[in-house]
């Protein structure tokens, strides 16, 4: 009898402890765009919509211009302009708040775009942009300016 009692504990440790990691699993599913090393990758031709990463609403896009010419979003302000070094190769980091026009006014949102620039085969005086984009989400800037920079450093540019 001791040793069917026993044996019955053993069975239902066990049967708590499956469920335990089947319900841990459910709750922790990464999010879509993100893999199970907290990875965040956002595909140029296929990112539509801005991913939240910690404080960041994060997009990326590219865009062609003249010379060192960036465009950033109209009713926009650049406010501060850095060069950073990352793997990708020697980048410009710009910060700048955006707000609404005078018709539509918002409030004023701090923006963030590290940018790397290539020649345009073929158009000698042109240079395709591309850009991350980290939208300030939250009360702490300088800790979403980290992030963002760090997000950057893994950031491949073809």
């Amino acid at each position: 009898m001791h040793k069917r009692k026993n044996n019955l504990v053993t069975y239902l440790i066990v049967v708590l402890i499956i469920l335990i990691l089947v319900i841990a699993a459910l709750f922790n599913k990464p999010d879509a765009n993100e893999s199970a090393n907290n990875v965040v990758l956002l595909t140029l031709s296929e990112q539509d919509e801005p991913i939240v990463w910690n404080n960041l609403k994060l997009s990326v896009g590219q865009q062609e211009g003249p010379g060192d010419y960036v465009s950033i979003p109209n009713h926009s302000e650049i406010t501060a302009t850095e060069s950073i070094t990352l793997p990708a190769g020697e980048a410009t980091m710009i910060r700048f708040v955006h707000g609404g026009s005078a018709v539509n006014p918002v409030p004023d949102v701090v923006m963030y775009w590290i940018y790397i620039q290539r020649p345009i085969q073929g158009k000698p005086d042109m240079m395709r942009t591309y850009y991350l984009e980290g939208q300030v989400v939250g009360d702490n800037e300088q800790q979403a300016r980290e992030q963002f920079v760090q997000f950057a450093q893994s950031w491949e540019v073809d």
